[in-house]
């Protein structure tokens, strides 16, 4: 690592879709200076971001590979302003003394709240409806036997950390019954929360929906697969609202053409377009061609209050560490801590105070979490 510049430099990455009030908020007092850039690729990272001392990257457009490690010399902390890490090289970036850090309980309500949005859509045939009318037919299909009500009806969850549990809580008030898979929560603690603790498979037999709300490990890549589909009733629905990776696509839309499973609500894909908004590029998905499947842009974890803190949160950390103090959300751990711990003043306490308000202990799947992965940008 070379020498930093006297002024640390701020990257800050989706300059165009945000402005700067919030960093600048919590740099206050901090002689720093800030960089927004736009990038769409590790090259773009690269050219762009080479020579500063800190990231905060607000959209993770582009992974951060080893080459975009080793290319950041002088960079002591990536800032992910969401939950999942699983496009940075953590282990590279430890080496390199960097440290990642993320947001990993900003957008929980925000997520839940998208999982069960995209359950109605799918079960009250929304969709149709919605264009129907919007055609100027008066679409008051009072036949079709894919329209049930919630009352008694059961949702698999898989994973159940802290976002799956809201999930949980939001869906008992539907009067749906609940189930999950995770092999790190014990079913004691699922029945607190009235929900019951089964085996992977005995959920996707078992569920009206699934809905994935695990992290993008090795063990998870690719769990819903021709397998896991086969197991599913056919009257049932996928919610993915996690990471795309949990999902084969190509053994989903097989599954949709042949109606194995009766529908799909989606938030998050395992190809994603880099861009910030609009058509270009575009989203190439055999996903767009079924009325059965509901989509929506990776924005479950959106809203204004969740983005705000995400990026508050980022920023706190970012400063902790080039005033040489570690981070709270540290999740690696780089050899060379770049600064001991130091008494902590009225201002980071209290910022800790605030978010340490979720429950962050979400097993192995403080994902995704999600949400996590999000998700982020969960």
């Amino acid at each position: 690592m070379t020498g930093a510049s006297s002024t640390p430099i701020v990257g800050v990455t989706a300059g165009s879709a945000f402005d700067l009030e919030i960093e600048r908020e919590v740099f206050d007092g901090m002689d720093v200076r800030f960089r927004p850039v736009d990038v769409e690729t590790t090259d773009d990272l690269i050219a762009e971001l080479a020579d500063v001392d800190a990231v905060i990257d607000r959209l993770l457009a582009a992974p951060y590979t080893a080459a975009v490690i080793d290319a950041l010399e002088d960079c002591r902390v990536i800032a992910r302003c969401g939950i999942g890490v699983d496009a940075i090289d953590t282990e590279r970036a430890a080496g390199a003394d960097t440290y990642v850090v993320n947001v990993p309980t900003y957008c929980q309500d925000e997520v839940s709240e998208h999982t069960l949005l995209l359950l109605l859509a799918l079960e009250r045939n929304l969709t149709d409806y919605d264009a129907a009318l919007k055609d100027g037919v008066w679409a008051r299909d009072v036949t079709t036997a894919g329209v049930h009500r919630l009352r008694g009806r059961t949702l698999g969850l898989i994973g159940f950390g802290t976002i799956a549990r809201l999930v949980a809580e939001k869906a008992h008030a539907f009067g749906l019954d609940v189930m999950a898979a995770d092999p790190y929560v014990d079913a004691e603690t699922m029945a607190e929360a009235d929900v019951e603790k089964a085996p992977f498979e005995t959920v996707v037999e078992t569920a009206d929906a699934v809905s994935l709300h695990a992290p993008l490990i090795e063990d998870t890549r690719g769990m819903m697969d021709a397998d896991a589909f086969a197991r599913m009733k056919e009257s049932a629905v996928l919610i993915n609202v996690a990471r795309g990776g949990l999902v084969v696509t190509e053994d989903l839309v097989d599954a949709l053409r042949t109606g194995r499973i009766a529908g799909a609500g989606l938030d998050v894909f395992d190809v994603e377009p880099s861009g910030q908004g609009g058509a270009d590029p575009p989203f190439e998905s055999p996903l767009r061609e079924f009325d059965t499947v509901v989509l929506t842009p990776h924005v479950a974890w959106f809203s204004r209050e969740a983005n705000d803190e995400r990026r508050r949160t980022a920023a706190r950390d970012v400063r902790r560490v080039l005033e040489g103090r570690p981070p709270t959300n540290a999740v690696n751990d780089p050899e060379g801590a770049n600064g001991n711990a130091a008494a902590d003043d009225a201002d980071d306490a209290n910022a800790a105070a605030d978010e340490a308000n979720a429950d962050v202990a979400d097993g192995a799947n403080a994902d995704a979490a999600d949400g996590a992965d999000v998700t982020d940008d969960e």
